[in-house]
């Protein structure tokens, strides 16, 4: 009886297994995909926006999902700033970056492995760029932070 029970258990673990690796296997971002995220405030609806080295992007705000294509200039710019920054996990942040409480929000980009501190207090000049790289790009989607009382959450992010 036990013996049973014992490789039931083991064919449901598997099987857990299996549809969470699956699960797993949809959510991963590709390697060339960068991930720009907004953290929103206090009063405010973050936003996530992925962009490829082709200009498709895909982003999600207090406003819904959508996805759209960037001129080639802005992308290439993009990536280009992203490989001068690397590694982006050493870009500096500006000391003195005061920010509202209710308003201030940090903008993190992520690329293959590798994530920015808070590029909307940059401390460089390849950290100012890559704030304004992503000015322009959540510009030309539409993508702001939408007020919580006007807009819904973001789905959770599931990588």
């Amino acid at each position: 009886m036990s013996q049973v029970f014992y490789k039931s258990l083991i064919g449901l673990a598997g099987l857990s297994l299996l549809v969470s690796a699956t699960q797993s296997a949809i959510a991963l971002v590709p390697n060339n995909v960068a991930v720009i995220v907004n953290s929103g405030s206090t009063n405010t609806i973050g936003y996530r926006i992925y962009v490829s080295p082709t200009g498709e992007a895909n982003y999600v705000d207090g406003k819904g999902s959508g996805k759209g294509k960037l001129p080639k200039k802005i992308s290439q710019k993009f990536f280009n700033d992203l490989k001068a920054a690397e590694p982006l996990s050493s870009l500096p942040v500006k000391q003195s970056c005061v920010k509202s409480t209710s308003f201030g929000t940090t903008t993190t980009i992520s690329l293959g492995g590798q994530q920015s501190p808070d590029i909307s207090c940059p401390g460089n000049e390849k950290a100012k760029k890559l704030d304004t790289d992503v000015i322009a790009i959540a510009k030309l989607l539409k993508v702001v932070n939408v007020p919580k009382s006007q807009g819904k959450p973001l789905p959770p992010q599931n990588f």
